[in-house]
């Protein structure tokens, strides 16, 4: 009976400490689990967040690309207005009735004195022709108005309706393109 005895204590000892042993992993492996959960739900939550911020950045850049592309066509549609504004004051200048442009043409040769040949184009010919003491230096293309020219040919003075008006454009694109909110 001692062997026995003996025996029945080792095996006793032993099913408790490998029930011990036992109770150990599975709190290590629960500890583990719990610790793998929480790692797993930070993960997702980083990765939630990160993704709201590409989400977020991306429609931003979408945003900012469309709002350019608005701002784009409204520029292009502004200088198309600006241009045909354009397109119909040289329409209108250059159909004038000959009274008119005879009073203007007038003007251009009495504000510049140092010239001696003028030019203009074929409607304006006769009108030159006629109020000018200057020597006639030929047609030009232009929609009206006249251009000077010295005795030796050095300075010219462009006073085409053509480059009046698109100096005039020139010098008051920036107060139109404020009056049209640009």
């Amino acid at each position: 009976m001692g062997l026995e005895v003996v025996v029945k204590d080792v095996l006793a000892r032993g099913k408790g400490e490998a029930a011990r042993i036992s109770q150990e992993g599975t709190d290590e492996a629960n500890a583990i689990i719990a610790g793998a959960e929480n790692t797993a739900s930070q993960l997702l939550e980083e990765k939630r967040a990160q993704t709201a911020e590409q989400i977020e950045r991306r429609k931003n850049r979408e945003i900012s690309s469309a709002n350019l592309e608005v701002k784009r066509a409204i520029l292009n549609a502004k200088k198309e207005l600006l241009d045909r504004v354009y397109d119909e004051a040289i329409e209108m200048l250059a159909s004038l009735p000959e009274s008119e442009r005879e009073g203007i043409i007038n003007k251009m040769l009495e504000s510049q004195t140092d010239s001696t040949r003028v030019f203009s184009n074929k409607n304006d010919e006769s009108i030159v022709k006629r109020i000018s003491r200057l020597e006639y230096g030929g047609t030009i293309r232009c929609s009206g108005g006249i251009m000077l020219e010295n005795e030796d040919g050095t300075v010219i003075h462009d006073l085409t309706f053509d480059t009046l008006l698109k100096s005039v454009r020139e010098q008051s694109l920036k107060q139109l393109l404020e009056i049209l909110n640009v």
